[in-house]
């Protein structure tokens, strides 16, 4: 069995010399190692001796190396070189050297990341995974484990040990091709078999989500709850957990992860580009059918798709109008001729009294119609007033207890309900409404919907266990939330200095947006100087407690043969008595006297000359 520490400074292939363990998993150690040809810094990825006959693992990773080895782009591990049979050495792939960390481990160490910021690692995501569907590989293993977050803000895919390969043999179920279970798309969850590049796309849905919620959709105690929550259960909208989120967003995750591929996005070069849509325009929303993403056909924002139809609607009705207005005008000109026809036939003497009785008859009609119109007028401008509805201000009530009760006696509808984190109203009340108040709508045929932003008040934060934490990530973090820290600087032996050393109030404590949190945070170990004391002439025991006092060490103590003092007592110490030096960090050698020499041990006397 091979031992990682007996690895370091080894040469594999007389090219690469393996300097650092950066990295290990269940089957394999990650090296970084010296490319003595290139002169430059690599990775090693080398299979363990107990693995190396396991032809499942073994299986899994020459299918890594394939898929890397046929990718090319920014995004994706670059693999340099693959050694799989080698009689002396076990497996290795030779990758290009990543300088981060996981993007796991960012999304905890961060919590909720910005939207914008989740855009653009999602982009980088969706344009290597298009690089690798257009390869025919489909990655089936998308988490943010397997993504490499660099200090200059891009990401690189790795690990396609169970990617599907065109023209390749296929790891089965139980060669882990299921991936990791919160990440999984339903298809692959239940086994179906019908796993495809939008598979993927339900992964990048995911991540995104747990990148803009600070959460996973779906939790469970055990990997087959989860995995059946993947098949059946509908995520809960991720705005109900971030409400600074766009709508717009949330759709695009929403549809990401929607159960059925075939209401996915078809590529990933089309759930960049709705990416890109947010991005430039936070407000934009999309024509889909429902929460859950199904789309109605077009992928148009749906203030588009909605002047679209006003506009259709609008020449329909004009159409419509045009061609009523047509068939009166000729039936009326046909009964006009045919009418005066028969009078003149009939009558053929005079016309004036012909002519005066038509304008009486036309005065008479445009008085009976006058009258008609003004009626009518009157009517419509009746109706119209009982079709219509002034917006009642709500803004700053309470959203059960007053705004549903009314709205139900003034056929008004609660629409969409927006939560926010508010610090000037308290919670359930509304902050904003749309349409606004003292608007004036008129009912189509429904009760009018009214959005509503309401406020979730004041941030809550509950104070976590923050010892030995570096006080500066923790005074950003509490911040953000709104929390203001109060800090103390103080020494401490234990604690780094700029680590925290406790909080008031401490763990558990529930704190609203506003309150403070002292936090004292260590200055390191104690300055202080005091006086080395004269310990010579003294007992060990008293010299101990002399030097105790004044928070010296006592280090090591030198047996030395002494005619001056008794033994036990103290004959010399290595630093001169009082002398100004630091307390707590300063050591002190004693010598102890022994006693007068032996005579055995004396030098023989000298003979003296004759």
């Amino acid at each position: 069995m091979n031992n990682h520490e007996n690895m370091i400074n080894k040469v594999l292939d007389g090219r690469y010399r393996l300097t650092a363990l950066i990295g290990q998993g269940g089957m394999a150690w990650v090296f970084q190692a010296e490319d003595l040809s290139m002169g430059r810094r690599v990775a090693v990825k080398m299979l363990k001796d107990e693995i190396k006959e396991d032809e499942r693992e073994l299986k899994r990773f020459i299918n890594e190396s394939k898929a890397t080895a046929m990718l090319s782009h920014a995004n994706i591990v670059q693999v340099f070189d693959v050694s799989v049979k080698h009689e002396d050495e076990s497996p290795y792939i030779v990758m290009e050297f990543i300088d981060g960390i996981t993007l796991k481990d960012y999304i905890s160490k961060k919590g909720r990341l910005n939207w914008k910021e989740a855009i653009g690692y999602t982009e980088q995501l969706l344009s290597a995974l298009s690089h690798a569907h257009e390869k025919g590989i489909i990655h089936r293993d998308v988490k943010p484990q397997n993504i490499m977050l660099l200090r200059n803000g891009s990401i690189k895919i790795t690990d396609f040990g169970i990617a599907k390969i065109p023209n390749s043999e296929q790891l089965t179920m139980t060669d882990k091709a299921i991936g990791t279970v919160h990440y999984i798309s339903p298809e692959q969850a239940s086994g179906n078999g019908n796993i495809s590049t939008v598979s993927d796309i339900y992964s990048v849905g995911i991540i995104l989500y747990e990148m803009t919620a600070g959460r996973l959709p779906f939790e469970g105690n055990t990997a087959i709850q989860v995995a059946m929550m993947q098949i059946k259960d509908d995520p809960q909208d991720p705005r109900m957990i971030s409400p600074d989120m766009p709508r717009g967003l949330s759709q695009i995750i929403l549809k990401a992860m929607s159960k059925s591929a075939y209401d996915r996005y078809r590529t990933a070069v089309e759930m960049s580009k709705q990416l890109g849509i947010i991005k430039a325009n936070p407000a934009a929303v999309f024509n889909y059918n429902n929460s859950t993403g199904n789309n109605s056909g077009s992928n148009l924002p749906a203030e588009i798709e909605q002047k679209k139809d006003q506009i259709n609607t609008r020449d329909n009705i004009n159409d419509i109008e045009q061609a009523d207005d047509i068939e009166l005008d000729e039936a009326a000109m046909r009964k006009k001729g045919r009418t005066n026809k028969k009078i003149i036939k009939r009558r053929g003497g005079s016309m004036l009294p012909i002519i005066s009785g038509i304008a009486l008859a036309f005065f008479i009609v445009l008085g009976v119609s006058l009258a008609n119109i003004l009626l009518a007028f009157f009517s419509e401008s009746s109706a119209q007033a009982d079709n219509e509805v002034t917006i009642p201000d709500y803004i700053g009530r309470h959203l059960h207890d007053y705004v549903e009760p009314d709205m139900a006696s003034r056929r008004l509808a609660v629409g969409e309900i927006i939560y926010e984190i508010n610090d000037n109203f308290e919670e359930n009340e509304i902050i904003r409404q749309v349409p606004e108040p003292n608007e004036v709508k008129r009912y189509l045929g429904r009760d009018i919907r009214i959005d509503f932003w309401v406020s979730m008040g004041r941030d809550t934060y509950v104070v976590e266990d923050l010892a030995v934490t570096e006080y500066r990530q923790v005074r950003i973090r509490l911040e953000t939330r709104g929390i203001i820290p109060e800090e103390e600087h103080m020494a401490d032996d234990t604690i780094p200095r700029n680590y925290i050393i406790r909080t008031e109030p401490g763990p558990g404590t529930v704190l609203r947006s506003g309150d403070t949190l002292k936090i004292y945070i260590s200055s390191g170990q104690e300055i202080k100087y005091v006086i080395m004391p004269l310990v010579v002439g003294e007992s060990e025991q008293s010299a101990r407690r002399m030097l105790e006092a004044e928070q010296i060490i006592v280090g090591d103590i030198i047996p030395a043969y002494s005619d001056e003092y008794a033994p036990g007592y103290i004959t010399e110490q290595s630093i001169t008595a009082t002398r100004r030096v630091l307390a707590k960090s300063t050591r002190v050698t004693l010598h102890i006297s022994m006693g007068p020499m032996p005579p055995s041990e004396e030098e023989p006397p000298e003979e003296q000359e004759e």
